[in-house]
């Protein structure tokens, strides 16, 4: 009686597999997941060639995964079911305490050799600027290591304070920013400075920061609200039930933007607010050259050298230069300081997560003597 219940077990699982396998190589295959915000692995040609390189089986394995039917909705059943078996955590998120999702960056995810390489080169850089132009650096906390309370029981993460210190005394000639006092005095209080969903901070985050980089400049008006329905990066990886985010933004943002050489109208993208990836609304996303003009008579421009966080920074940099040019190093080629002379740079903030100062390995290319190629 055992075995026969065994293989109706058996049976009806392989004809759950065959059922929804059949289905995911009849339905026409999606393109695009708003929800990933990603492109999605297409059906792979077959050939004899990608078969005996082994590509084919991998990009299928891929296909498969990417195009299973109500992708969506199994990764809720995951997360359901492994938050019921008492896990906190799925697909490199916390399920945190008060509806936070806190990115999961435990110490084997942190590369300590390429962050020695990248505080080199920062070194570096600071060393070949012109000695007339100023120069910060600005590191952005982790959501776990400034709100360790909503983090789950026994959640594993990796010593923030050594690499901050490491960083405060190896970059204190190039002009060091330390938010993580600021940052956790003004959580202590109440102030949201990280969004729920998403690994960015929010506008009052950024504002912050700001403040503590350019404590004499009056900010001319109050943030906005943008949106009452964003969901981020990392709700589209567990896919729980949480509470929507609240976008904001500082200013009109009305100011002629270039970004890899074409106009795109304001720092704002409201085109964005009616798709998933709502941070995007910030400039239009990630770009390797990007121009503001403040319309500030200040007569210094400011040259930011980003990751994504600086996006939302960037309305309040325009209170204080004529001229904000942002570089991320993921997509800029060209000389470097020919693009600094080019745009006369009288500021320069190096602005990246922790997370990045630590893993990115862009940074670097900041030693090669002004020469970066894509």
């Amino acid at each position: 009686m055992k075995k026969i219940d065994n293989y109706i077990i058996i049976t009806l699982f392989a004809g759950f597999l065959l059922f929804f396998s059949i289905w995911g190589l009849v339905q026409s295959d999606r393109e695009f997941s708003p929800n990933e915000n990603r492109v999605l692995q297409q059906l792979p040609a077959l050939s004899a060639s990608s078969v005996l390189t082994g590509d084919y089986t991998e990009d299928f394995q891929k296909w498969q995964d990417d195009q299973f039917p109500l992708r969506d909705r199994w990764i809720t059943l995951r997360t359901g079911l492994r938050l019921a078996t008492g896990g906190r955590d799925l697909n490199g998120v916390y399920i945190g305490k008060d509806g936070y999702l806190i990115e999961k960056l435990t110490p084997e995810m942190m590369n300590r050799e390429q962050f020695e390489k990248n505080l080199s080169a920062i070194t570096a850089f600071r060393e070949r600027l012109p000695k007339d132009i100023q120069m910060s650096v600005m590191i952005v906390p982790t959501t776990g290591a400034i709100m360790k309370d909503k983090l789950p029981d026994k959640a594993t993460v990796f010593d923030e304070s050594i690499f901050v210190s490491k960083s405060k005394q190896t970059l204190k000639n190039c002009g060091w920013i330390d938010l993580y006092g600021v940052f956790a005095d003004e959580v202590k209080k109440g102030e949201q400075l990280y969004y729920r969903t998403d690994h960015h901070w929010t506008m009052k985050g950024a504002e912050l920061a700001f403040t503590s980089w350019n404590p004499d400049v009056k900010l001319s008006s109050d943030r906005r609200v943008l949106s009452k329905d964003f969901h981020g990066s990392l709700f589209s990886k567990v896919l729980w039930d949480s509470a929507a985010d609240v976008v904001e933004g500082y200013g009109l943002g009305d100011s002629r933007v270039t970004a890899d050489g074409k106009e795109i109208g304001s720092v704002y993208q409201d085109q964005f607010l009616d798709k998933k990836d709502k941070y995007a609304v910030f400039l239009g996303g990630n770009y390797g050259r990007t121009e503001i003009e403040a319309g500030k008579s200040w007569r210094r421009n400011l040259l930011i050298v980003k990751d994504s966080f600086a996006n939302c920074f960037a309305p309040y940099a325009m209170e204080a230069y004529d001229r904000v040019c942002l570089v991320d190093l993921r997509y800029f080629s060209g000389n470097l300081d020919a693009y600094i002379e080019e745009n006369r740079i009288t500021d320069v903030l190096v602005l990246y997560s922790m997370k990045n100062l630590i893993n990115d390995k862009n940074l670097v290319v900041l030693k090669n003597e002004g020469n970066i190629l894509s």
